[in-house]
């Protein structure tokens, strides 16, 4: 993903009116794939910060996080404002990276439930050598934190500044006992060079996460991808944290939450909330949204409002998009390897519809000698600890494979969509979702018979293989 390609800087005359409105007024935007409706997220936290207030950007999935702090900290915001669904209802604002401490492997013998019987096995057990230090690296840079004893003067008030400790449930004991869940918080103190991530001596905790505790009242609210959620989540979850004002910011056609609320719903709740509409669309070349504006039911207009390369975007300068018939799920992810090496292509995304798809290619790639790729998914319903994420967006020679919930917000020069076979996607938006992501080819492959989703494209429009 080209971050300094997504993020703009200049804005047209309806993204200006977003940014203009007066940060203590409630907004609801709507705005299609592309219009820059993320890009008016972090705007909007700016014009934030300039108030004097506090500020957080509240998103749907964890995958966006890095993608948002990127342009957060273009504009010289704290990139960790940003909290995703679930960390937002059970914590807080999560620092990314890895968390360290110094700690010692002992083999201890443990019962092991195995094929219907107790088993004793040898297992290698964390020993906890010191709980007052801990250690987050990201991109090889570190930083320090010191436990807050709950004997320090003005302990309740002090903690309210710091970072408290999360991992899951099924981690060692010796976590548990060294800090229990939750029930743990950290002021950040200077690096003194004592820790390598080499050293044998320190260790990561699994699943470990430092966050910020969220405030009980929050000035200035932003939340994108607003119709995920629903008017209930609003009124028990969301507004009740709001000190000021709420800035909303969605389109109807990327619901893919069956309980999420449209735009247009929650424009009805929300009646009193000025309304913007985003009228261009920079993302897609007119060659890939002729095809998504037929996928959708609502008439929905790529084309008069196509901004990409000043509207010249269509066939032949950008290719037309490539639907493949192969042989089977296999044969799809043979085709797509070759097209990548013989195109040599970058600034990859393989989307497909659910997580265990992920896995299959992963698992397909890894057989073929290929693992470099980047990719995000649950192991588990427990989210997020068994989250297995090695996105990097700042690397465009990594593909990466994601579900198109994980998609969202997300833009590839060249988006990859297989396994799109009639009854395998669930919904129209899904497949929208994912065609949207490509700003300049998209490849569509299937291997038994064709989703039904895309009966209304114009064969036309579209290279047949």
């Amino acid at each position: 993903m080209r971050l300094e390609k997504w993020f703009i800087s200049n804005l047209d005359d309806y993204q200006r009116k977003v940014i203009v409105e007066s940060i203590d007024k409630n907004i609801i935007v709507q705005g299609s794939a592309g219009s820059g409706k993320t890009n008016l997220a972090i705007h909007r936290a700016a014009k934030a910060k300039s108030a004097g207030g506090s500020y957080a950007i509240l998103i749907l999935t964890v995958a966006l996080k890095r993608m948002i702090a990127y342009g957060m900290k273009a504009l010289g915001l704290d990139h960790e404002r940003i909290a995703y669904e679930w960390a937002w209802q059970n914590r807080g604002f999560d620092l990314t990276g890895d968390v360290y401490c110094k700690q010692h492997k002992q083999v201890v013998k443990l019962p092991v439930s195995r094929n219907n019987a107790i088993e004793i096995e040898e297992v290698e057990n964390p020993i906890v050598d010191d709980a007052d230090h801990l250690y987050l690296v990201v991109n090889d840079k570190v930083r320090k934190f010191q436990r807050v004893r709950r004997d320090t003067p003005g302990y309740e008030t002090k903690i309210k500044t710091c970072y408290g400790l999360d991992f899951a449930n099924w981690v060692a004991a010796s976590y548990y006992r060294a800090w229990h869940r939750r029930c743990s918080f950290f002021e950040e103190v200077d690096v003194d060079g004592d820790f390598d991530v080499s050293n044998s001596n320190y260790g990561l905790i699994p699943s470990g996460t430092l966050y910020k505790p969220r405030e009980e009242k929050i000035d200035y609210l932003i939340v994108d991808e607003a119709q995920d959620f629903h008017v209930s989540d609003y009124t028990n979850n969301i507004s009740p944290f709001v000190g000021k004002s709420l800035t909303l910011l969605g389109d109807s056609n990327q619901k893919l939450i069956r309980n999420g609320s449209g735009i247009e719903e929650l424009r009805a709740h929300f009646s009193d909330y000025k309304p913007f509409d985003l009228y261009y669309n920079y993302r897609l070349p007119k060659a890939i949204a002729k095809v998504a504006q037929k996928i959708v039911k609502t008439d929905t207009d790529l084309l008069s409002t196509n901004m990409k390369d000043g509207g010249e975007s269509d066939y032949p300068n950008y290719p037309k998009p490539i639907i493949k018939k192969c042989q089977s799920r296999e044969d799809e992810l043979r085709w797509i390897i070759n097209k990548i090496k013989m195109e040599d292509l970058d600034d990859v995304a393989i989307l497909v519809p659910y997580e265990s798809d992920i896995v299959f290619v992963k698992d397909f790639f890894t057989q073929n000698g290929i693992t470099e790729i980047a990719v995000h998914y649950r192991t588990s319903k427990d989210v997020p600890f068994f989250t297995i994420s090695t996105l990097d967006f700042t690397n465009n020679d990594l593909p990466c494979v994601l579900n198109y919930y994980a998609a969202k917000g997300t833009e590839f020069d060249n988006v990859f969509v297989p396994f799109a076979d009639r009854g395998k996607i669930e919904s129209e938006n899904a497949l929208y979702v994912a065609c949207t992501r490509a700003s300049h080819s998209l490849f569509i492959t299937y291997s038994k018979e064709l989703t039904s989703f895309l009966k209304d494209v114009d064969p036309n429009d579209v290279v047949k293989m």
